[in-house]
């Protein structure tokens, strides 16, 4: 269960051809920073400390694959609550750029504000500063447009 939520990455939302909008990414790492706080939560039990100091006291075999995989859960628990930390700036202005009701003639009006901070997260996160976590982002925002520009210009409307 713990290998299952540390497998995890935000890529999985493409696959079977679903073309998710940025909001996905913030629900994503939302819910990995979720698991990750429990799983965290649940090592610091008494019961679990006890069990490692058992463990140690006995020089057993388990005692460095568990340590390997709290360390793993540490920093996959870091790398989440860091990246929500900075993601949820992007929120409000993912809500307006997502929202039915915004005339797309106006959308150009979010590009600057998300882009300037996307810039701010690549630049300052300590994890959300690699090109695999920003095409990802990039990708859905892009999804976004597309969407907006659908319900904006029909297929009947341009080759009817």
């Amino acid at each position: 269960q713990i290998r299952h939520v540390l497998k995890q990455e935000p890529e999985n939302v493409f696959k079977g051809g679903q073309d998710p909008e940025p909001i996905a990414e913030l629900d994503f790492w939302r819910s990995r920073a979720d698991n990750l706080n429990s799983i965290h939560s649940q090592l610091q039990a008494d019961g679990v400390k006890r069990i490692r100091k058992f463990l140690e006291t006995n020089k057993s075999t388990y005692i460095t694959p568990f340590a390997r995989l709290q360390k793993e859960v540490e920093d996959a628990r870091e790398e989440a609550n860091d990246n929500i930390r900075f993601l949820s700036t992007l929120e409000p202005y993912f809500q307006q750029l997502m929202s039915e009701s915004r005339e797309f003639e106006k959308l150009d009006d979010l590009f600057d504000p998300v882009f300037h901070l996307i810039l701010l997260i690549w630049r300052y996160s300590k994890y959300y500063n690699t090109f695999a976590r920003l095409a990802v982002l990039m990708r859905e925002v892009c999804n976004t447009a597309i969407v907006q520009a659908s319900r904006y210009i029909s297929g009947p409307s341009v080759f009817g």
